[in-house]
């Protein structure tokens, strides 16, 4: 039999859970649970979560699950070292950094776009 794979693996950390996240993170600021929207057109465009409200939310749920596979096989811990993964900000407000724990909850770290 094949090991048992790891709760922190992104690979098993879908587009469906990180949406999840995503709706109880906006509940939890304090959206009503009837303004929030999945998979909504906007201008043309298709979101994956929309909240309405004084400050309207729009949110995009992107899994990067090739990142991880790279990180773990190319940024292995050395003895006192560190693993840096760089990639693009993006036009974005914020970004949410989701990481899931051997428990099985999901940790949600908010990033805020730099003041220029």
């Amino acid at each position: 039999m094949g090991s048992k794979p790891s709760p922190t693996d992104f690979k098993f950390t879908s587009h469906n859970n990180l949406r999840r996240v995503a709706i109880r993170q906006l509940l939890e600021e304090g959206y009503p649970k009837e303004r929030i929207q999945v998979d909504v057109d906007l201008n043309t465009k298709r979101v994956d979560v929309f909240a309405d409200g004084e400050k309207p939310t729009i949110i995009e749920c992107k899994s990067f699950k090739h990142t991880n596979e790279y990180a773990s096989k190319y940024l292995r811990r050395e003895g006192g070292g560190r693993r840096v993964l760089c990639q693009p900000f993006f036009d974005v407000d914020e970004m949410w950094l989701v990481y899931r724990t051997k428990k099985n909850k999901y940790i949600v770290i908010k990033v805020p776009r730099p003041q220029e």
